[in-house]
């Protein structure tokens, strides 16, 4: 790997609005950081431009020309090779440092069902962040090791998690408030004047039995707003594997919901047809609120 030129370094450094103390120290300091990354990673090919304009978004901004060697070279060229979408970086990132977590998850409070949650939340942070939200991976300035600065973020999330639980997990009455106006639906008026206890009940009972995967893509896709292609980059699968994942969890809590409904009401098949077919056309908002009261904490 040759040496870049000294004004490549600059350009890249100066674009993102910080000064130039020393050019050449500069130079110096980015080669040094980028050949440390490319060591640990052999497998990674990521140039040293791309890499300066990474660490030009990222240092801290007490961070001198000749103190960025005292950067993590290893977390900061895994991190910007993620971004750029290097091939194998996304793999060994889950696997040297995602993984991992798993242990680290299991053991706060002991509750190791917080840890696949946790980390699938950790994981849309970096892979799938949000809708006016930045990848994690430009959080990572490089002080310190990205092992110990993932671990701390992996025990802030389930903190969240824990706290999230604590609350009382019943689906929030704003889930069926949110519905059209009564007067507008006779159906609805029915549904939400008679039967408003019976079917918080059931709807909030019906997302407890839902497993851990459907939770969490229910979740990422009405509360969080992560598209089809977000969730599938979280786990790692084609998009229509998660569009059927989504759908069947959908699926899966209108059944379900239905099921309990009948057995609480004893009305018949026709009766709760029209209920759950007034209810089944406003899912979603009733879904994202409940989600959203079992982690209003979060």
């Amino acid at each position: 790997m040759g040496r870049p030129l000294t004004s490549a370094a600059v350009a890249a450094w100066s674009a993102s609005g910080r000064a130039v103390g020393d050019a050449v120290q500069l130079d110096r300091s980015l080669t040094a950081l980028h050949r440390e990354g490319t060591e640990a990673w052999p497998a990674l090919d990521l140039s040293l431009d791309a890499f300066a304009a990474h660490v030009a978004r990222v240092a801290p901004a007490d961070v001198d020309d000749a103190g960025l060697e005292e950067l993590s070279g290893e977390g900061l060229v895994l991190c910007a090779a993620c971004l750029a979408e290097v091939p194998a970086a996304a793999s060994i990132f889950e696997s040297v440092f995602l993984a991992p977590l798993t242990r680290v998850l299991s053991r706060v409070d002991g509750n190791a069902d917080l840890a696949p949650d946790a980390l699938q939340r950790i994981r849309a942070q970096f892979f799938a962040p949000g809708p006016g939200q930045t990848s994690a991976f430009l959080s990572y300035s490089g002080r310190g090791a990205l092992a110990v600065w993932l671990k701390v973020l992996a025990v802030r999330a389930a903190q969240k998690l824990r706290r999230g639980a604590a609350v009382n997990a019943e689906a929030s009455d704003e889930g069926l408030a949110t519905l059209p106006a009564p007067d507008a639906d006779p159906e609805l008026r029915f549904l939400k004047q008679q039967h408003r206890r019976h079917f918080k009940a059931c709807f909030a009972d019906a997302l407890a039995g839902l497993d851990q995967r459907e939770r969490t893509v229910l979740r990422m896709s009405l509360v969080d707003g992560l598209s089809i292609d977000d969730i599938g980059k979280v786990y790692d699968v084609h998009r229509a594997t998660a569009a059927r994942w989504l759908t069947a969890a959908r699926e899966h809590l209108v059944s379900s919901t239905r099921t309990r409904l009948a057995a609480s009401l004893g009305v018949s098949e026709a009766e709760l047809d029209e209920m759950m077919g007034a209810v089944q056309s406003n899912l979603s908002i009733s879904l994202g609120m409940g989600l959203a009261s079992r982690n209003k904490s979060d």
